[in-house]
Formats: C-alpha cells, structure tokens, sequence
C-alpha cells in the first residue's frame, strides 16, 4: 500500500489505517526500528516507563542521595564554579 508522507510540524508521517492497527494488534503504544533500509513498527510489549514507579519508591526506601553521582562532564569538572 502506498502512503503520503505528511508533514507534522518539524518531523513527518504516515497515517495508518484503523484496519491496519488492528490487524497489527496496535493500541497506544508502538516499538519504532530502523533495520537497514527499512522503519520497522511493532506493538509495544510494555510501556516505556514501565516499573519507573516502584524504582523511585524503592529509591526513597533506600534514602539514595547519590543518584546522580557519575553523571559529572567534563565542563562539570573544570567551567562549573560551585
């Protein structure tokens, strides 16, 4: 099938059809690939932030006040005046 690639603000797109959601099994959420030549559009098995809740309730329960440490640049390191 053919399809127009459509301008959506500063990206473009296609649109699918709701048969071809359907026949995909695709509700809310896709898994985007670029394989070769090729995009590759799957349903999501699970949710991008999936388990992001109960990792930041595990975090407070453990008091981590160092959960940025090793995230430093180099302009951290020698430009930043603290």
């Amino acid at each position: 099938m053919l399809v127009r690639v459509r301008k959506i603000g500063n990206s473009q797109g296609v649109i699918l059809s709701k048969n071809m959601m359907e026949q995909c099994n695709i509700q809310d959420i896709v898994n985007v690939e670029v394989k070769g030549t090729s995009i590759v559009i799957e349903p999501a098995s699970q949710s991008p932030r999936a388990g992001w809740e109960e990792q930041f309730r595990q975090a407070n329960v453990e008091k981590e006040e160092n959960l940025l440490d090793g995230l430093a640049n180099a302009f951290d390191e020698s430009e930043w005046t603290w």
